[in-house]
C-alpha cells in the first residue's frame, strides 16, 4: 500500500559524530515549530504526512535541511517499485530521467546498481544526469521513491551554534546576512541605527517588514538606536571620514551590546571593495582593536551573487523600497585608505565611548 509523504533530507549533521543526535533533535523541534506539523523519523530521514504550499516554503528556508521531496512509501516489492515509477514519468510528462538508488539496508539482496538496472530496462529508459530526478531509497522495511525535488538551504539547524548580532541597514546585502547565520547554526537578532525622527517611523517602514521576513525562518530582537547623536558629534570632522568613523561606531556599538547580552560575535554585510567604505584599508582600521569575533559571510561575493541570495531569501523587494539609511546621509566622498591612528584621535575628538553610552540609553528593543 502506497503512502504519500514529504521527505525531509540533511547531510551535514551526518558528519557530527557523537553531536548528531542532539543536533538532529535540534532540526526535528525546528521544523516542527516552522510548520506546526510532527515528523516522523526513519534512519536519517524525517517524513510529514500532511502539507501544503505554505508547509514546503517553509522546509526549504529552514536551516539544516539539504534537500526535500515528495515522496511514496510502498512495500518492498520490485514489480510495484517499477509501476510507480511508470507512473510518476507518465504523470510528469518526462521525456529523459535521472534515477538514483540508495540501499540503506545492506541487507537488501541485490545492489543499488542492479535495482537501477531492472528499472531502466522494464522501463526502456536511458539514463539522463539532466533528466526529471527520482532518488529510490531501499530502506528496512520499504522502499521510498523521492520525487518533485528541491534544494534547499542546508548547512546547521538554529541553535546549533551561539549568539549572533548583526547589523542591519535595510539595504540588500545586510537582510541577506542573517540567513547565511542561521545556515550555520546562529541564533541572529538585527541592530539597526535609524535617521528617521521617531521609533513608529522605523516600524512603519521596510526595516520592520524585512525583520519581521527573517524573523518567520527564526525568532528574533530588533535593536534599534538613533543616528541623531552620532550625527551631531560626526559634524565636528572632516568630512571625508564620516562614514569610516560611523562604520566604526556601529562596531562599537554592537560590541558593547555583545559584551552585555552574552553575543559570541557580530557581522557585517562588507564585500571586499564593493564599495569605497569597504576597501581592505578601511576594514582593517575599522575592526582594529573589536574584542569580539566580527563575521562577513558575504566578503567575498560579487552583488549579482548577493541579489541572487536575497531573492531566494525573499527580501529583494523589500530591501530594494526607498528608506533614509544612515550610510546614504554621511559623506559621499568617503576616504578609502583610512589609518588606525587618525580614526583612532577622531574616536578622542567627537567622545566616542561616552556617544555609545547615550545611544544605547535611547535604544528600544522589539522582539519579533
Amino acid at each position: 500500500m502506497n503512502k504519500e509523504v514529504i521527505s525531509v533530507h540533511y547531510d551535514e549533521l551526518t558528519l557530527k559524530g557523537k553531536l548528531r543526535p542532539k543536533f538532529e533533535k535540534l532540526l526535528y523541534d525546528n521544523i516542527k515549530s516552522a510548520t506546526e506539523i510532527t515528523p516522523t523519523k526513519s534512519r536519517g530521514r524525517l517524513f510529514l504526512e500532511r502539507w501544503d504550499d505554505r508547509t514546503t516554503k517553509k522546509l526549504a528556508l529552514t536551516p539544516g535541511i539539504s534537500w526535500i521531496g515528495d515522496a511514496i512509501i510502498m512495500e518492498r516489492d520490485l514489480e510495484a517499485l517499477k509501476e510507480n515509477i511508470r507512473s510518476l514519468l507518465s504523470l510528469n510528462g518526462a521525456k529523459a530521467v535521472n534515477i538514483d538508488v540508495r540501499r540503506i539496508d545492506k541487507s537488501f539482496g541485490s545492489t543499488s546498481l542492479l535495482v537501477k538496472g531492472e528499472i531502466m530496462k522494464a522501463l526502456k529508459l536511458k539514463s539522463d544526469s539532466l533528466g526529471y530526478k527520482i532518488r529510490v531509497e531501499i530502506m528496512k522495511d520499504n522502499f521510498v521513491i523521492n520525487y518533485n525535488i528541491k534544494r534547499c538551504m542546508g548547512g546547521m539547524p538554529i541553535g546549533s551554534a551561539g549568539k549572533v548580532l548583526s547589523l542591519f541597514s535595510g539595504g540588500i546585502d545586510s537582510a541577506v546576512i542573517p540567513f547565511e547565520l542561521m545556515k550555520r547554526g546562529c541564533v541572529v537578532d538585527l541592530l539597526h541605527v535609524y535617521a528617521l525622527p521617531t521609533v513608529d517611523g522605523v516600524l512603519n517602514s521596510k526595516i520592520f517588514s524585512i525583520a519581521r521576513t527573517i524573523s518567520e525562518t527564526s525568532e528574533a530582537k530588533l535593536y534599534l538606536v538613533p543616528f541623531h547623536d552620532f550625527a551631531i558629534r560626526a559634524a565636528e570632522i572632516n568630512s571625508r571620514y564620516e562614514l569610516v568613523l560611523f562604520k566604526r561606531f556601529l562596531l562599537k556599538l554592537a560590541e558593547k551590546l555583545a559584551d552585555t547580552y552574552d553575543y559570541k560575535g557580530v557581522a557585517t554585510g562588507d564585500s571586499i571593495s564593493q564599495v569605497a567604505s569597504q576597501t581592505l584599508d578601511n576594514l582593517n582600521a575599522v575592526s582594529y582593536g573589536i574584542n569580539v569575533p566580527v563575521f562577513r559571510p558575504l566578503i567575498t561575493k560579487n552583488k549579482e551573487e548577493i541579489i541572487s541570495l536575497a531573492r531566494t531569501y525573499g527580501t529583494y523587494e523589500n530591501s530594494i523600497e526607498k528608506y533614509r539609511d544612515c550610510c546614504s546621509i554621511v559623506s559621499s566622498n568617503p576616504i578609502t585608505s583610512a589609518k588606525r591612528d587618525i580614526l583612532k584621535a577622531l574616536e578622542i575628538q567627537i567622545g566616542m565611548d561616552k556617544l555609545i553610552e547615550e545611544s544605547i540609553s535611547k535604544m528600544s528593543v522589539r522582539q519579533l
